[in-house]
C-alpha cells in the first residue's frame, strides 16, 4: 500500500513538472494583450481561464469583459488553449457546445487572425485577446503578463 502511495505521489510530481515546463515554453509563443488604457499589468492562467470560459464577465472597474479568441484551426489557440486551460481546443469547442445547447452561454467572438484581434482590442477599451508571440504588438495594446 505504502508503494502505490509513493508511485502515485511520483507521478503527480512528475505531471506537475511537466505541466510548469509545458507553460514555460508554450507561453512564450502568444501573447496576452489588453487595451493601452487598462490598469492590468499582469493576469494568472485561473483569471485568464475563467474569463474565457465566461466565469469571470467584468473587469474590477465592473466593466464587461469582450474576450476575443482566435479561429478553431489556428496554432496559436491551441497553444493558448493548452497553456490556460489546460485542454485542447476540441475540448473546449465541446464545452461551449454543451453550453449553447442547454441555452446557458455564448462563447467569445472569434476573429480571422492576429490582426483582427490586434484592431479589436486596440479599438475596444475592455477587449482582451491573444496574438502569436512572434508578432510585436505597438503601443496601441499593452502585453500582460501570464502567471503561474
Amino acid at each position: 500500500m505504502l508503494r502505490l502511495i509513493g508511485v502515485l505521489v511520483m507521478l503527480a510530481a512528475t505531471a506537475a513538472c511537466a505541466g510548469e515546463e509545458a507553460f514555460r515554453i508554450e507561453g512564450a509563443s502568444f501573447n496576452v494583450i489588453v487595451h493601452r488604457d487598462n490598469p492590468m499589468m499582469a493576469i494568472t492562467r485561473a483569471e485568464l481561464s475563467a474569463i474565457y470560459m465566461k466565469r469571470t464577465r467584468s473587469w474590477r472597474d465592473g466593466h464587461e469583459i469582450v474576450p476575443v479568441d482566435q479561429p478553431v484551426s489556428s496554432a496559436v489557440r491551441e497553444r493558448f488553449s493548452r497553456s490556460i486551460h489546460g485542454k485542447n481546443v476540441a475540448y473546449v469547442t465541446r464545452y461551449w457546445q454543451r453550453l449553447i445547447f442547454s441555452g446557458r452561454g455564448i462563447p467569445p467572438r472569434q476573429l480571422q487572425n492576429d490582426a483582427a484581434v490586434l484592431e479589436l482590442v486596440e479599438n475596444n477599451p475592455d477587449a482582451i485577446g491573444y496574438i502569436a508571440g512572434d508578432l510585436p504588438p505597438d503601443d496601441s495594446v499593452k502585453v500582460l503578463t501570464v502567471m503561474p
